[in-house]
Formats: structure tokens, sequence, C-alpha cells
């Protein structure tokens, strides 16, 4: 793999990570705020605990987004995003998200030097991460296969359309090749 190949892998996956830390940042300060009022403390005080939840919880979300980037780039390499069921999709994240979040919570206190914290505690945990990755996943694949009915591409197409955006002028042969072929197809 190319250095600039990965340079574009890893640009990917940290706007996944970001793109999934808000989305899970901000689902989780809504919900938060909810449970909080829920338990009858004042609005202002809700809001604030529900934002400062809302921070960890988009934290958490950017993690478990590199996690699932991961594994998508590696299981659907290749596919045109229109191959993708949305539903399967966020069904799979769903299920990936909610045993990593829980998982990797746990992984987390053993080596900070903690004990394993009853998985009954931890079952929140995995609704929530479920709930939260299987609506960003099926949301941004439904988004991006929009975009992709106006202009279809295949993943690894993609990736190298936004190598080039960052890149400029100097972007790699294998664009301009692909760039060639849909210009001789029209």
């Amino acid at each position: 793999m190319s250095s600039e190949n990965r340079f574009t892998r890893l640009r990917a996956a940290f706007r996944n990570s970001l793109t999934w830390g808000v989305i899970w940042g901000s689902l989780g300060t809504v919900v938060a705020t909810g449970m909080r009022l829920i338990d009858k403390i004042p609005f202002g005080n809700a809001v604030l605990d529900g934002l400062g939840m809302g921070i960890r919880i988009g934290f958490i979300g950017g993690i478990a987004g590199a996690a699932f980037f991961t594994f998508i780039s590696l299981l659907y390499r290749g596919k045109r995003l229109s191959e993708i069921s949305w539903v399967r999709f966020g069904i799979g994240a769903a299920v990936l998200t909610g045993l990593f979040v829980p998982a990797f919570l746990q992984t987390m206190n053993l080596v900070s030097g903690g004990e394993l914290v009853p998985w009954s505690l931890v079952f929140d945990d995995l609704v929530f991460s479920a709930v939260f990755g299987g609506v960003t996943a099926a949301g941004t694949m439904l988004l991006a296969q929009r975009h992709e009915a106006a202009h279809p591409v295949t993943v690894h197409e993609l990736l190298e359309r936004m190598e080039r955006d960052v890149l400029g002028e100097g972007a790699p042969a294998t664009y301009r090749k692909v760039e060639r072929s849909r210009s001789s197809e029209s």
C-alpha cells in the first residue's frame, strides 16, 4: 500500500471517527438531558449534565467509529454503495458497536488498574451503543447512497476522489485513469 493510499485511508478514518463522535455526542446530550429532566433535576443543571455526558459519549462514539471504519473498509472493499443494504449495514453496526463499546470500556478499566465492572451495570452501555451505532451507520449510509445516486462510484474511487480534492493537481495517476475511463463512457 502506497503512502498516499495510507494517508487517504487514515484521513477517511479520522473523518468517520469525527462524524460518529459528533452524532453520538449530540444524541447522548439529548438522551442524557431528557433522563435528567425525568429525574426532576432543574432544567439548567439537566442541560449541563446532559452536555457533559454528551461529550463523554461523543468521545466513545469517535472510538467506535474508528473501529467500525476498520471493519467496513475490509468487508466492503470494492463494492458500490448502491450494492449495500442500509438496513443490514445499520444492523451490523448495531451489533458491532453494541459488543465493542462495553468490551472496550471493560478493557480500559482493567488496563487502568481497576476490576471488571459487573455486567449488569454495563448493560445500558450495550443498549445505547447499539442504538447509536445502528442509527449513525444507517443514516450515514443513506446519505452516501443518495449522493452516489447522483455520482456513482465504488468505495475505492470515492477514497481516490477525496485524495484528489485534498492533494489538488498532484493527484495520483490511479485517479486520473478512473476519470479518463468515466469520460470515455459518457
